[in-house]
């Protein structure tokens, strides 16, 4: 699939609001904000997030002892609690107190479960194998393919049985078992990029569920390829005008494009 001047160029999070819903491709494609306020779910997913990048020095230098992983954590969260406004301060600064506030109480609150499933997860997996899948050698690298057409930005590189894999930071909920669809597209995706910039295969990648302290590997299918390649044309072409059909789910409501969001004709006549 070779990029040319026809072709907008794409992104990963390009796939990944196709997956959610293909118009939303459209709508942030022309300059709509797809996050226009920070509340107290975001502010947990960002304080969650900075949490989950301690958890490799916390398992080099903790002992395996819940208690002590959990002491750990509180204090790095802090950290995280100071550090965060001084890393994003035009977000934080026209957020409400009691906003924050209550964005810091949820996060807390799942310190506990994290702390027990990474306990879980080192004696299960031994310490070093967990180690090698969280701790980063790279953090956040740019990767791009001109022939993929594609670009996108993993949460980071872990080098796990002797090869580089993404490894990507998810705070939402998680599956009781493997991963959600989303994810593995997500992963298959960074996973053809890495191999376009490194050569050679990637077979795995793994996902970070931070908010409950779970790591899980997923192996990357030759129909997890063949999906994000059809996913992938599919943006293309929304991107360079086309507009999908208008399919009503039961999160539209939620939807910060819901007042935009009409039949093809209706709109239409916005844009043009």
């Amino acid at each position: 699939m070779p990029a040319d001047s026809r072709n907008p160029e794409i992104s990963v999070s390009d796939l990944l609001l196709y997956i959610n819903c293909p118009r939303r491709v459209y709508f942030v494609s022309r300059g709509f904000e797809l996050f226009p306020e920070i509340n107290a779910s975001r502010i947990e997913r960002m304080l969650l997030k900075e949490l989950s990048l301690t958890f490799p020095e916390i398992v080099r230098e903790c002992s395996l002892n819940a208690d002590n992983l959990c002491k750990e954590l509180e204090t790095a969260f802090l950290h995280a609690c100071e550090d965060l406004p001084l890393m994003f301060p035009a977000e934080f600064a026209c957020i409400e107190k009691e906003v924050v506030e209550e964005g810091k109480a949820r996060a807390r609150a799942k310190i506990p479960e994290i702390a027990a499933n990474l306990f879980r997860g080192l004696e299960e997996y031994g310490k070093d194998p967990m180690l090698a899948a969280l701790t980063p050698v790279k953090t956040e690298p740019f990767l791009s393919s001109e022939k993929l057409n594609l670009k996108g930005v993993p949460s980071k590189l872990v080098c796990f049985e002797g090869r580089n894999v993404p490894s990507i930071m998810k705070p939402g909920n998680c599956p009781v078992q493997g991963v959600w669809a989303s994810d593995r597209m997500h992963a298959a995706s960074l996973a053809l990029l890495l191999e376009a910039e490194a050569g050679g295969e990637v077979p795995f990648a793994f996902v970070e569920y931070v908010s409950f302290g779970l790591l899980r590997k997923v192996t990357i299918r030759s129909s997890d390829r063949r999906e994000v390649l059809k996913i992938c044309r599919r943006v293309e072409k929304i991107k360079a005008g086309f507009m999908p059909e208008k399919k009503e789910e039961k999160f539209c409501s939620e939807c910060t494009f819901s007042e935009h969001c009409v039949s093809n004709s209706s709109l239409m006549s916005k844009f043009f």
